[in-house]
């Protein structure tokens, strides 16, 4: 989804949006670890019913956990329509959507240490398969794509290409639901990741550009696939686009694994049950029924540009700043009780 929006808005400066957006992300990543170091051994929803009661608090848990469930029908919408429009035209859309919750339902209800040995073996494969390849399509690279007489202006530039800033910088704010896990280095796992991920997502727009070009890739639905159709490496291997659409399901079963067990979690937490799988297999149709709620990949893109960093701030900046505020008074109230 992110390719083509940002060099449509930003031109050949479209890899500099996701710099800046790994930027913010980092930024907002301290604020994270800042809240879950003052509530050690907390998760994100044990932190809003200790800072803001429990009635309030579970007012917000469940804020997140619509939250949780909207990102896992995205993503689920969006494998659908890439399966969909490239590879499969004649598979109907729930079909995709059953195959990948049953799967993702499967790992929640296993565990987050579950997913995480998985992701260990999977991560190094999807950056081998879609660099190595990706790299062969550099005697297609011209210097002069980056040269299109566009001024760089950098605020119209942010308000235009702002929904990079949300996705998926704010989206990472649902693992505070495993920060109590990690015993050590903390800090080191959630900025890493986070730098690691922009730097991916540049260099992948980057390299769209400097192949295809900024009109060509703008105009691109899926410009990555498109790279990968057209490579060769010789009469033998053919259709390596059949690559990048495995690792497309890899990443989307990773991510999607992670967010449904987060959103799984929070239900258990909130409403006090024990058994896994009693929240996450009726998921599976809440959440395929949600991810038709837009008809169309045009619809759900305009969406994206016009509302989704609007949408996100409350949950990704607004409610991490109201627990500091709402910690320190707490904190400042018992001094003077003192």
């Amino acid at each position: 989804m992110m390719p083509n929006a940002t060099i449509s808005d930003a031109k050949q400066f479209g890899w500099l949006v996701h710099l800046w957006g790994t930027l913010f992300g980092v930024i907002v990543g301290f604020v994270w670890i800042y809240v879950s170091q003052k509530h050690p051994g907390l998760s994100l929803v044990q932190i809003l019913n200790r800072v803001f009661g429990k009635s309030a608090g579970a007012i917000i848990s469940v804020c997140y956990i619509v939250f949780f469930l909207q990102i896992a029908a995205w993503v689920t919408r969006n494998v659908s329509d890439y399966m969909h429009v490239t590879m499969m035209p004649r598979t109907p859309q729930t079909i995709f959507h059953i195959m990948t919750l049953a799967v993702c339902a499967y790992a929640a209800v296993k565990g987050i240490r579950a997913i995480s040995l998985v992701s260990i073996f999977i991560v190094p494969y999807i950056s081998v398969s879609f660099w190595i390849p990706y790299s062969v399509m550099l005697n297609e690279w011209e210097w002069r794509n980056f040269h299109i007489p566009n001024d760089f202006h950098f605020w119209p530039i942010l308000s235009e290409t702002k929904y990079a800033l949300g996705f998926p910088f704010l989206e990472t704010v649902a693992c505070m639901m495993i920060f109590p896990m990690v015993r050590t280095k903390l800090k080191t796992a959630v900025l890493g990741g986070t730098v690691f991920g922009g730097i991916q997502i540049a260099l992948s727009v980057f390299f769209a550009i400097g192949v295809l070009g900024v009109y060509r890739s703008s105009h691109l639905l899926y410009p990555k696939y498109t790279i990968f159709r057209e490579m060769e490496f010789s009469s033998f291997f053919e259709h390596l686009e059949s690559v990048i659409s495995v690792n497309m399901l890899l990443v989307v079963f990773v991510k999607l694994s992670a967010i449904y067990y987060f959103a799984v979690s929070a239900i258990c937490q909130v409403f006090a049950i024990r058994n896994r799988a009693v929240v996450a297999v009726p998921l599976i149709g809440v959440i395929s029924a949600y991810s038709l709620l837009f008809s169309n990949i045009a619809e759900n893109a305009k969406w994206i540009h016009d509302y989704l960093f609007i949408y996100y701030v409350p949950f990704g900046i607004g409610f991490p700043v109201l627990i500091v505020v709402f910690t320190w008074l707490r904190k400042r109230r018992g001094e003077r009780t003192t």
